[in-house]
């Protein structure tokens, strides 16, 4: 996943680009998160050596669009990418040399899906035909829509502990996503964690939403993560650690939701496919250039928190990711 979170300051961070890597093998996902994901920030000026200022033709604009566009520099050469994926394509076709490629496999994957019969027949472009295999390879190239949060909503769910509050003598099974029945599943003991309650009531406005942002503009207001459960939570120092370069405490931006997993074609009945509660990306609260040395892609931190066991069972969870089967859902007499 890619977000582009420009900010006015420092200058280098005109242009701010967020990238989030995942690895695609469930198996990795069983170990920490710092060994299959990984996320990097890359910058730089309004004033740059690779791109400058195009207005567009007004033929060419659509409605509520800004009329600059950003465009190479005639002296940039275009990076050499893959075919399959789009990373840093540091190996080419032997034969046509017109192709490049991240890696072997995926030079080969090219290869069988199409570009056997048309290497050194002038075609440098994959055919429709030939892009839709080499699709199945990657995740579906989706287009989040960003929308402000209902203030009520969320003025709601953080009145945790207010004196009078609704939920005044009401047990913690009695606002479960899964009642407290008589059955011999594991999940008909509720003692569901504070934290997910409230989770529980934030999305209830927005339950499709993949995405939450929370870097105030200013900088002045530091937020909170929407935590799905009070086990797991990062520590500043620890699993969050200060920025290699400044020396700053890292500083929570955005999550990804659990309903992000809806979107990747994960077969949610597979035991060892991809899973998550949550993921949290932490980074440099001033933006500093760079990483280590004069690298163009700086490495930050991505903790990932696991649903609780407490309370949610195997129902909740695959009501997460699409299968509502057998769930009773009492979010509208939830209150927190």
């Amino acid at each position: 996943m890619q977000l582009y979170a420009p900010e006015d300051e420092p200058e280098s961070a005109f242009h701010r680009m967020l990238y989030v890597f995942i690895c695609r093998n469930g198996s990795c996902h069983r170990s920490s998160a710092s060994r299959c994901m990984r996320v990097f920030r890359s910058q730089m000026a309004e004033e740059n050596d690779v791109y400058q200022e195009e207005e567009e033709a007004d033929n060419m604009q659509e409605e509520g669009e800004d009329d600059v566009v950003w465009a190479l520099k005639e002296n940039v050469q275009k990076a050499a990418v893959c075919i399959v994926c789009g990373l840093a394509g540091t190996k080419a076709c032997s034969k046509c040399h017109k192709r490049t490629y991240c890696s072997r496999e995926h030079q080969l994957a090219d290869w069988e899906s199409g570009h056997r019969s048309q290497c050194g027949a002038g075609r440098s472009e994959p055919t429709a035909a030939h892009q839709k295999k080499l699709q199945r390879m990657v995740y579906p190239e989706l287009v989040v829509v960003s929308e402000e949060e209902d203030e009520q909503v969320a003025g709601e769910s953080d009145g945790e502990d207010d004196e009078g509050s609704d939920n005044e003598g009401i047990q913690a099974e009695d606002m479960a996503l899964v009642p407290v029945t008589n059955e011999k599943a594991e999940d008909s003991q509720v003692e569901v964690d504070k934290a997910f309650l409230v989770f529980q009531r934030r999305i209830q406005g927005s339950p499709d939403q993949v995405l939450r942002y929370a870097r105030s503009a200013d900088g002045a207001e530091e937020r909170e993560p929407l935590f799905v459960s009070d086990e797991g939570r990062p520590v500043a120092g620890d699993s969050v650690p200060d920025c290699e370069k400044c020396g700053a405490g890292r500083e929570f931006e955005m999550q990804i939701m659990p309903q992000m997993l809806n979107h990747l074609s994960i077969d949610s009945t597979d035991p060892t496919s991809i899973d998550w509660g949550t993921l949290l990306v932490y980074t440099c609260p001033n933006s500093c250039d760079g990483g280590c040395d004069d690298a163009a892609y700086a490495r930050e931190v991505v903790c990932r928190q696991n649903f609780s066991s407490q309370g949610i069972g195997e129902k909740f969870v695959r009501a997460m990711h699409g299968d509502d089967s057998g769930i009773t859902r009492q979010i509208e007499s939830l209150t927190i």
